[in-house]
């Protein structure tokens, strides 16, 4: 069996959607497959991607407009020495929701429950043995986590339905003024409408682990002690991102090989994890292309990946000063400190792009961590040299790690993160 398309774009998530919609919006005339493996848009787990106003330009956030589950006109952030509100839309797309507009806008191209075996540039293998062929094929399956030179941002979330009202007319981005547990650890919150919000626990941490048991208890305590009596819990989430300390998450894609996108490419925010921005510039980029096909994409990407792979830089120094110059508990130090910058240099922060004034306003004034510390975070090959250490000394009286047997064969491994919704900070 086999059967042709003009593109062909493996995985149903966020990037592989939203690349479709776009390609069905702007080219019209093209025909557009969608290959999922799992039985529903987005995986088998429930996800929320959020985007701020200012993360995109009027016109794509037009085009967005469809799958957008709720907006709202204001956020707010919450640390011991102070809450701040800000003003500005804050948008929420929720994986349902996403999905339903997708299946319209695809029908019977939108092939769910279809396992991929074999992806070239030119032609994808079924686990059925179909053979599907294509100008260009994209490689939206999401990224495999790093072994190492990783820090890990993870979550678990409900939305719940409240006995009474919450009381919450916007979201609550961060609310830090909690104890600082594996890490730096704040509640997410998105009031969907007066009884119903999204509760999200969430950890800046050293290790991938999730103790559900133990979370799920905190997030039920956690709505006690703000008055809010669970009715029922409608829908989970949990997610575990990669935040990259340096640049070995980035793909290249190389002749013979599909183009890869979103976080299967390296395109999110390396600090936040939010990936919904550079998903939909990569979408409009590719169609704006005069000539498509996966090698003509591969050599125009060169050059519109290089402002977005020279900003990620500054990002993942500061990953190297959370998670390598700040003690675990005091990670919200600088989470705190940044949230007293000017609202442009936080908006510009979280839509990827940071000016060089920016990023010299925030490392001005004396670092919430040790300066040396600070100073050591600058440079990638501190990662790879503690790295190297770590791996040369295990603990006394424990063989080595796994991670370092794997390191010795030169084998990264990895597992996929796409299990939850979009990164929280």
């Amino acid at each position: 069996m086999s059967a042709k398309s003009d593109v062909l774009i493996v995985g149903a998530g966020l990037a592989g959607g939203l690349t479709a919609l776009r390609f069905k919006k702007a080219k019209p005339e093209l025909s557009v497959m969608v290959i999922e493996e799992s039985k529903k848009v987005g995986g088998d787990v429930s996800h929320t991607w959020s985007f701020h106003d200012t993360d995109l330009n009027s016109g794509s956030r037009e085009w967005l407009e469809p799958i957008i589950s709720h907006s709202w006109e204001s956020h707010s952030v919450v640390f011991p020495r102070f809450t701040r509100e800000i003003r500005g839309g804050y948008h929420a797309v929720r994986s349902d929701d996403f999905g339903k507009v997708l299946e319209a806008a695809l029908g019977s191209t939108l092939r769910l429950n279809s396992k991929a075996i074999r992806v070239t540039d030119s032609s994808v293998t079924l686990e059925n043995g179909e053979t599907i062929t294509a100008n260009l094929v994209i490689d939206a399956r999401g990224q495999l986590l790093p072994s190492k030179h990783a820090g890990f941002q993870k979550f678990i979330g409900f939305d719940v339905e409240t006995v009474e009202p919450h009381g919450l007319s916007s979201p609550i981005l961060m609310d830090a003024a909690c104890p600082q547990l594996d890490g730096f650890r704040f509640f997410y919150l998105l009031p969907w409408d007066a009884n119903r919000l999204l509760i999200e626990e969430t950890y800046y941490s050293d290790t991938p682990t999730l103790n559900e048991d133990r979370i799920s208890r905190s997030i039920e305590n956690y709505a006690e002690r703000k008055g809010w009596k669970i009715a029922k819990i409608e829908r989970r989430e949990r997610g575990i991102l990669p935040i990259p300390m340096t640049g070995e998450y980035i793909v290249h894609s190389m002749a013979g090989e599909p183009l890869p996108i979103g976080t299967r490419g390296g395109y999110f925010h390396a600090t936040t994890g939010y990936s919904l921005p550079d998903t939909v510039r990569m979408a409009e980029f590719l169609t704006s292309l005069p000539e498509l096909s996966t090698a003509t994409a591969r050599q125009a990407i060169v050059k519109f990946r290089k402002p977005f792979l020279s900003r990620q830089r500054f990002y993942r120094m500061l990953n190297r000063m959370l998670f390598m110059a700040s003690e675990a508990p005091l990670r919200y130090l600088i989470m705190q400190k940044f949230y007293e910058q000017p609202i442009d240099t936080v908006e510009r922060f979280y839509s990827g792009r940071s000016t060089w004034a920016d990023r010299l306003r925030i490392l001005s004034g004396r670092p919430p961590v040790p300066v040396a510390k600070a100073l050591r975070s600058f440079s990638e090959s501190s990662v790879t040299a503690r790295s190297a250490h770590v791996e040369r000394q295990p603990q006394k009286g424990e063989p080595p790690t796994d991670q370092a047997r794997e390191s010795s064969r030169g084998s990264s491994g990895g597992v996929n993160p796409n299990t939850g919704s979009e990164g929280n900070a």
